[in-house]
């Protein structure tokens, strides 16, 4: 019940914040609480990162992750937005800070370690930017797919799902072989290749309901990226809690784990349809 109660309030929360700006006929709104929502999951994916490094015994520079993980987003989320504005060449020049503050932080936190006396200085740094590259970078471009459609970021949620239930499901009943043993002993090659028949065969389906504006084989390349990549997004996110010698990345949804246990596979999957969406309409 518990599990149940708590996936409902999650998926609520993905659904409300898609189609807010459709339901209220206010892009405007939508579009800010949809960054906002993302923000703050990102926030929560960093906390949980490092704490969870923090368990290892391992170092990294929290004040400077969370600075630089909030400019990552920000710049991504407001530069490729700032000519809807109705003051487009302010929101530039603060969309061109912002993109070229990024930099600067990063760097930044590599001087920091000339300061501090620390055996592994460039192990702190990775540690302390990697959350920027792999959370917060993703949630920020998934506000780009958000302005393409709320239909089309409706649909790679919907495809992560049903990847992951069929997944489980066809491995429960026919898996025999393990994918990947070291990272995560439950996954077979059998309950794998479920996912991805299934997760392509509801993007042929489904997709065009949500979006219908890319093509059936458009759609099925959408099903192969979300299903491949975001299985591996998925083995990415185990072999960092295996590092780390954690079950679950944290406990803010009950019987689910962390916000890393349930995005792993967003957010790997969202750089790769982003980039499919750009090459295909160029």
């Amino acid at each position: 019940m518990t599990r149940t109660l708590s996936g409902a309030v999650y998926v609520a929360i993905v659904v409300c914040s898609i189609f807010l700006g459709k339901w209220t006929d206010n892009a405007l709104l939508g579009n800010a609480v949809f960054a906002c929502v993302f923000f703050a999951i990102g926030i929560i994916g960093i906390y949980e990162y490092v704490h969870n490094l923090e368990l290892k015994g391992v170092k990294s520079n929290k004040p400077m992750a969370f600075i630089a993980g909030i400019a990552t987003y920000v710049a991504l989320t407001i530069f490729p937005n700032y000519g809807t504005c109705s003051d487009p060449i302010t929101l530039y020049y603060f969309a061109m800070i912002m993109v070229g503050l990024v930099p600067v932080l990063y760097l930044t936190t590599f001087l920091v370690q000339l300061w501090h006396n620390d055996s592994e200085p460039f192990t702190t740094v990775g540690h302390t930017l990697l959350p920027s590259i792999w959370i917060m970078t993703p949630l920020a471009l998934l506000n780009e797919v958000q302005s393409v459609g709320a239909g089309l970021t409706m649909m790679i949620f919907i495809l992560i799902w049903v990847n992951d239930s069929f997944a489980y499901m066809t491995g429960m009943l026919l898996g025999k072989h393990k994918m990947w043993e070291r990272h995560s002993p439950n996954k077979t090659w059998e309950g794998t290749i479920g996912g991805v028949v299934f997760c392509i065969a509801a993007a042929i389906f489904v997709g065009p309901l949500f979006y219908p504006h890319i093509l059936i084989m458009g759609w099925a390349i959408i099903g192969l990226i979300c299903s491949v990549v975001g299985t591996l997004g998925d083995l990415i996110e185990s072999m960092f809690k295996r590092y780390c010698g954690v079950k679950d990345s944290g406990n803010i949804m009950p019987g689910h784990g962390g916000v890393l246990d349930r995005f792993d596979s967003i957010l790997m999957a969202v750089p790769f349809v982003l980039l499919f969406l750009g090459i295909i309409y160029m």
